[in-house]
């Protein structure tokens, strides 16, 4: 008798631990240096995700719009703080608030059109939707903007000699590093991109596969599936651009002088 799912019980979750011990062997063979973290990182893998199927379980139980609302807001604020955190070692002044600032903004305009416009979720609030899309979009713009910042140091460290030669032509800041605005962004576009390019053709993604082996027709799966990729793209649009047009002006002082110190990597 076939079935149209497959569940996979906690045993099989432990035998997939295979294909990590493969990819320690390897690590440890090329002789790469990452078996610790790797390790570490599958263990917190299991830990978190156990943890939070049992939490999701709570949370989905529960109804009120307030609840959801400040669940959501906590995830935003643990994501800021993670991306800070990122960036500590160059201490960009105010990063928090740009980050989580801009986190807020872009959840509210992209879930706010996925939920109302889109799904037309009733409630606008309901768990099974608010959370694991909200969920998504924070993600996703997390590591976006983490490497747009990266990217965009990285610029105005290898340009700075031209930054400051057209500051002293009488560039506005913006001007001045226009390019490397634009090639922090491009840079951090690509994995989208790239998805956007090859998904349907070489790449299943996730999402769309978690579907089908759930159970659900491949054609709905399809259709949920570029409603997510669309959502993506425009998440890491509008929080990378939000995020660079705030913390370039602080690479700058009140007189326009670019602030050096800041290119410089500070450790506690």
């Amino acid at each position: 008798m076939s079935q149209s799912f497959y569940v996979i019980t906690w045993t099989d979750v432990l035998v997939s631990f295979v294909l990590v011990a493969i990819s320690l062997g390897l690590i440890r063979w090329w002789k790469i240096g990452l078996e610790k973290t790797l390790l570490i990182g599958t263990l917190r893998t299991f830990v978190q995700l156990a943890a939070m199927g049992y939490v999701l379980t709570f949370f989905f139980q529960q109804r009120h719009w307030l609840f959801m609302v400040t669940l959501v807001s906590l995830m935003i604020l643990i994501a800021g703080f993670e991306g800070y955190r990122r960036e500590k070692e160059f201490r960009i002044p105010h990063y928090f608030v740009i980050i989580t600032g801009s986190l807020f903004f872009t959840v509210f305009i992209v879930l706010g059109i996925i939920l109302k416009f889109i799904l037309d979720v009733q409630p606008w609030y309901y768990p099974y939707a608010m959370i694991p899309i909200a969920g998504m979009i924070i993600g996703n713009a997390l590591n976006s903007t983490t490497l747009t910042t990266n990217r965009f140091i990285g610029e105005l460290q290898h340009r700075d000699q031209e930054i400051e030669m057209l500051l002293s032509l009488g560039a506005p800041a913006r001007v001045a590093v226009q390019d490397s605005l634009r090639n922090a962004i491009r840079a951090a576009l690509i994995p989208n991109i790239n998805s956007l390019m090859m998904v349907g053709l070489v790449q299943l993604p996730g999402v769309m596969t978690g579907q089908i082996l759930s159970g659900v027709d491949p054609l709905i799966a399809v259709r949920y599936q570029i409603m997510i990729m669309y959502m993506w793209i425009t998440t890491v649009i509008i929080v990378d651009i939000l995020v660079l047009a705030f913390v370039y002006r602080q690479f700058f002082t009140p007189r326009i002088q670019l602030r050096r110190h800041l290119l410089l990597k500070k450790y506690p």
